[in-house]
């Protein structure tokens, strides 16, 4: 009967010894292993016969000086290499010690996986593939061909003429195209330096379009820190908003400038202030700053955001629109005018999701000197509804008058599109879907809370 150091040492005198992992090593060798079978059919007891065992039943030998030696020789031995038929993959399948790998020579070695980083690639959480767009998130800015390169379109073919069909060049491969070929507007990579989409030719915006939502997320207007947050007097901005604002962030600004004078309108003056009842009932605010001048037939022209409050008690993102109206009574001067509208139900902000809509109302306006109010009523009806608003005002300038106002408001799908970076985004979807608050918009709803909490909202 044999003994364990016999079944390792002895060698049968008709058989020479062969090195390990040769081909020959099954026929040669003292003990056989069938085609079928990783563990030996012999009577015999062999030290890697329980990892082998182990590993083929996917249990975790227990850890003693006998398992780490019996490890050792399997390693040695070859025992975890498992058949030949069977392949790399399914022998990892097979087996939870999957960082054991076997060369075709008969070599171990460690898996890759190992020694990679933990950390998840940049777009894994979103589904794509790095190494297929790295070529595209890493690209350059080109240089962009001189318009006398390029007669005809370079994607239609059509003939350049000087209005029907004028050329622009497309900003991520820097080529001559039609209007009708560069329709598209594209957020670009990194190295390019732009957070506003871009025009692209049709072409680069296949390309670009699967990395919108990465691009979105990272370099976006939307989700950079606010730059200009400082509204007191050493800050030339915050003594007077201006009725037009070029961007979203001056119209954060503006509305945050507003609703901070309105905080100290109530702390001063609370009679003053907008009703505790009306604020506590608002879904939304409207904020503007409108310029207005005339005699008997006043214009009125002006910039702002709306915002919309959730049933949670937060705060939608803001999305910019536009105002411009007239106003007829008698009524002579010019003012500037901060505008706060209180959208008191759901219809009213449904109204304001509109890409354009009307409204109409009466008011009466005293403006003299540097600081005067509105209280007007109207009524505003879009494709999206209709419903009743609340307006106030500080004003400043000289205007006296009782008149009968109209306005159009128009939602500025431009400014949304450059702050946000998504051509598909909608009004709707920014005040009444779940979109996150900006990162660029925080300075806006600091002064909210502070406004509600003067009020004890």
């Amino acid at each position: 009967m044999h003994t364990k150091r016999d079944a390792i040492c002895t060698v049968p005198e008709d058989k020479s010894i062969v090195p390990l992992g040769s081909k020959s090593m099954k026929k040669d060798y003292l003990y056989q292993f069938p085609d079928e079978s990783d563990d030996f059919i012999d009577g015999g007891y062999d030290l890697g016969d329980d990892v082998c065992k182990s590993m083929g039943n996917g249990l975790h030998p227990e850890v003693n000086l006998k398992n780490v030696l019996s490890g050792l020789f399997a390693i040695i031995t070859g025992c975890n290499k498992g058949s030949p038929s069977v392949s790399v993959n399914q022998q990892y399948q097979s087996s939870n010690v999957s960082f054991l790998g076997s060369e075709k020579n008969g070599d171990t070695y460690l898996h890759s996986s190992v020694y990679i980083p933990s950390a998840p690639p940049l777009l894994e959480p979103n589904g794509i593939n790095y190494n297929a767009y790295k070529e595209v998130l890493e690209a350059e800015p080109p240089e962009w061909l001189p318009d006398s390169s390029a007669t005809v379109c370079m994607q239609c073919g059509f003939p350049f003429t000087a209005i029907t069909r004028g050329r622009h060049h497309c900003r991520f491969c820097g080529g001559i195209f039609c209007r009708a070929c560069s329709k598209g507007r594209c957020l670009l990579p990194v190295k390019f330096r732009e957070r506003n989409p871009q025009r692209v030719c049709d072409s680069c915006y296949d390309r670009l379009d699967p990395l919108q939502g990465v691009l979105i997320n990272s370099i976006s207007n939307a989700v950079q820190v606010a730059k200009h947050d400082v509204m007191d007097w050493t800050c030339t901005w915050g003594w007077l908003n201006l009725p037009v604002g070029l961007s979203m962030e001056h119209e954060i600004y503006k509305a945050t400038n507003t609703l901070k004078s309105y905080c100290q309108v109530a702390r001063l003056n609370p009679e003053r202030s907008i009703p505790l009842a009306v604020l506590k009932r608002a879904k939304g605010l409207a904020i503007l700053t409108v310029v207005k001048a005339g005699v008997l037939v006043a214009y009125k022209l002006g910039t702002g955001l709306v915002i919309a409050r959730r049933s949670d008690g937060t705060w939608s993102a803001p999305s910019a629109i536009f105002s411009v109206g007239l106003g007829w009574g008698a009524q002579i001067g010019g003012e500037l005018m901060d505008f706060i509208i209180v959208l008191h139900d759901s219809k009213a902000v449904k109204t304001f999701c509109s890409r354009m809509h009307f409204s109409l109302g009466a008011g009466c306006s005293a403006a003299a000197g540097p600081v005067g109010r509105v209280l007007e009523a109207d009524l505003r009806a879009g494709d999206r509804g209709s419903g009743m608003c609340y307006t106030y005002s500080c004003s400043k300038g000289a205007f006296v008058g009782v008149s009968l106002e109209g306005n159009i408001v128009a939602t500025r799908m431009d400014t949304n599109l450059r702050f946000y970076g998504d051509p598909y985004l909608t009004t709707a979807d920014i005040l009444l879907g779940i979109m996150d608050r900006p990162k660029a918009a925080e300075p806006l709803y600091v002064a909210l809370d502070d406004l509600y909490s003067s009020l004890h909202c």
